[in-house]
């Protein structure tokens, strides 16, 4: 959710692409009308960053579609993904451009790390275990 609701912080992506937003779910090629933008995990998160026999951020690899029927927006779109992820610290590390059958799509790849958001019960688990 945490990547969703950064994309959602950018107006561009919001205006072009609101409630296009999904997770995995890939539109059909011969309905689409508007811009989508896929979520897609690569990878699961594996924990990362040790500290105190505590791990605390998760490694993530994620590739991030846009799929219109215009170049122009999905070029827009694609770079405006890759400044949010940039934003959250994620590097571009693949991705293809194509276009077929009236559909362009862009598709890149993030590979970056995510914080826990549990130390607070993390810390309560813990405590108990003494």
């Amino acid at each position: 959710m945490i990547i969703y609701n950064a994309l959602l912080m950018d107006p561009y992506i919001v205006e072009q692409a609101s409630g296009r937003i999904k997770f995995y779910e890939y539109p059909e090629s011969g309905s689409l009308e508007e811009p989508f933008i896929i979520i897609d995990p690569i990878d699961i998160p594996k924990p990362a960053d040790l500290a105190d026999d505590t791990w605390l951020t998760y490694d993530c690899l994620y590739q991030i579609e846009v799929w219109t029927k215009d170049r122009s927006i999905t070029k827009t779109l694609g770079e405006k993904v890759h400044q949010v992820f940039w934003k959250l610290g994620f590097k571009q590390n693949g991705g293809l451009s194509e276009y077929d059958s009236g559909i362009f799509r862009d598709a890149r790849r993030f590979r970056g790390k995510l914080y826990r958001e549990d130390f607070d019960t993390i810390a309560v688990s813990l405590n108990k275990e003494e």
